[in-house]
């Protein structure tokens, strides 16, 4: 038997045991989406997952296997009962439920990052928080170094440059790279496909450079972070180089990702990294904040 309350806007359920417990809900059953609901299975402190995907045979095929999971088509019935809302489909998913669950008062943790190189967006998202009284999580991802980044931009920093290498694999059809008469699979040396600025590689390519956006709201922003993408065959990891100057000294980082078992183009890490901020968002401690 269970009783349900609401503090401070959030929905509890009260078991028995005296255990609170919460529910949270998963935007897509990808890669990420797929790997955050089979963890979450052992969290005590959830009980239910509700799973949303554009393919509902994917979701009910991860619900048939994960007890916890409960598919929905539609989210808004169901936020009045959710705690958190985890982004981890795409920036055009992004666009979508970010706002509708701040809407409601839930926290969101976004694992699209890169729909934050739209100033407008990005702008509209936290005013929105705000108001609401709910928060905007965005994980580390794929990379290390994001908590000193973080404290050195409270000072003034340089520079920032990101260099992320990537095998043939992790970039898959890449209308930006076709526009440049590239095919990554043809590619037998290392090789440069881009360089600019973080606005532009998220734009350029959406499901391979998050962390960019990600050290960009950490750091000195998007048009000032610069990113250099390589492909190399001979590699069969993801590799970010992240470094930065500036008053507090130097950064020099370097993260190299086994890819995710489901999906080449995403760093396996990145969906660990959503797991631990689950974690700590649901818990009492947060050690690297």
């Amino acid at each position: 038997m269970r009783e349900s309350s609401r503090v401070g806007g959030e929905s509890f359920y009260i078991t028995q045991h005296s255990v609170l417990t919460v529910n949270i809900c998963v935007i897509g059953c990808g890669a990420i989406g797929t790997t955050i609901a089979r963890a979450v299975e052992s969290m005590s402190d959830i009980e239910i997952v509700y799973l949303t995907d554009r393919s509902k045979e994917c979701a009910t095929r991860l619900q048939e296997k994960v007890p916890k999971v409960r598919y929905v088509s539609d989210i808004v019935p169901v936020l009045p009962d959710i705690r958190l809302v985890v982004e981890a489909a795409s920036q055009d998913a992004a666009r979508y439920y970010v706002p509708l669950a701040l809407s409601a008062g839930v926290d969101v943790l976004i694992m699209s990052v890169g729909v934050f190189q739209d100033e407008e967006f990005q702008a509209d998202t936290f005013r929105l928080a705000k108001r609401k009284g709910a928060k905007v999580f965005i994980p580390s991802g794929a990379i290390g170094g994001i908590d000193a980044l973080c404290a050195a931009s409270i000072e003034h920093i340089d520079e920032v440059t990101l260099t992320t290498t990537k095998p043939p694999s992790a970039f898959g059809t890449n209308s930006y790279l076709e526009s440049k008469g590239i095919k990554a699979s043809e590619l037998r040396e290392r090789t440069e496909l881009f360089y600019g600025t973080a606005r532009e590689a998220v734009k350029h390519f959406p499901q391979n450079i998050n962390v960019a956006a990600t050290i960009s709201l950490a750091g000195i922003g998007f048009e000032r972070t610069k990113i250099r993408i390589m492909c190399d065959p001979a590699v069969q990891t993801n590799e970010h180089h992240l470094k930065a100057k500036g008053k507090f000294g130097e950064l020099d980082v370097v993260t190299r990702n086994v890819p995710s078992p489901r999906n080449p183009k995403t760093s396996y890490l990145a969906a660990l990294s959503a797991i631990s901020a689950i974690r700590k968002i649901l818990g009492h401690s947060w050690v690297g904040i």
